[in-house]
């Protein structure tokens, strides 16, 4: 069965998740500023209050761009060794100001993970010479990318998805996100190829009516499985 990743951005938001079955999440603060790495305080009571869920933490320092200074990123290396005993994985990244992936500090990131896997997040988007840059990815050995294959959507972004997905087979995981619903996740899995989906389960579903993310989450499952 794929696996489907649920954005949360507060403690209501995990309980609502795991309430529609979610078995994985990604756990930040801040999701109308894109999504910032969340307190220590909200992911120690995730674990305590669900042990055997799988949480993806977002270190991410500030809103805006992903070019960060020396100091940022001994910020986020600071607030990785802060949560990873907590996480089972960490979602981050760093590109340069050329629109390229910043190696050496996301080599840093990687580094404080100490083995627990890496996501290289949306950031990715907007990289120029994807393929290139999964490849320096797949050499830092990040895990899995978050992508809508570089679209608007990851529906829209299905052909490039494929292709990604393609390109770093048995190398390294292509998570699709952006616009993920009830209504075409299983479409993005099954044309991308991919095994995983990630969606904040916000939106409209069959009914027509806004849902709630605990229906979402239920929705979402039911259709991929």
């Amino acid at each position: 069965m794929p696996i489907l990743e649920v954005c949360t951005g507060s403690l209501q938001s995990v309980i609502n998740a795991v309430k529609g079955g979610a078995q994985r999440i990604e756990l930040c603060s801040a999701l109308s500023l894109d999504g910032l790495t969340p307190s220590l305080g909200i992911i120690k009571t995730v674990r305590t209050l669900y042990p055997q869920l799988t949480i993806h933490a977002l270190i991410r320092v500030r809103e805006g761009d992903f070019c960060y200074t020396e100091e940022e990123i001994r910020a986020m290396e600071s607030d990785i060794k802060a949560l990873l005993p907590y996480a089972d994985a960490i979602v981050c990244g760093a590109l340069t100001p050329k629109g390229n992936i910043d190696i050496p500090s996301t080599r840093r990131l990687i580094e404080a993970c100490e083995g627990k896997p890496f996501t290289f997040h949306r950031a990715f988007d907007i990289c120029n010479n994807p393929l290139k840059a999964l490849d320096e990815l797949i050499e830092l050995n990040c895990t899995r990318v978050l992508t809508s294959g570089q679209a608007p959507s990851a529906e829209a972004g299905i052909g490039t998805l494929k292709e990604f997905v393609k390109h770093t087979e048995g190398r390294m995981i292509i998570l699709p996100g952006g616009g993920v619903t009830p209504l075409n996740a299983k479409k993005i899995i099954a044309e991308s190829g991919a095994i995983e989906v990630h969606g904040s389960a916000s939106g409209m579903t069959k009914s027509g009516r806004k849902e709630t993310l605990t229906e979402v989450v239920a929705q979402i499952l039911q259709q991929i499985k």
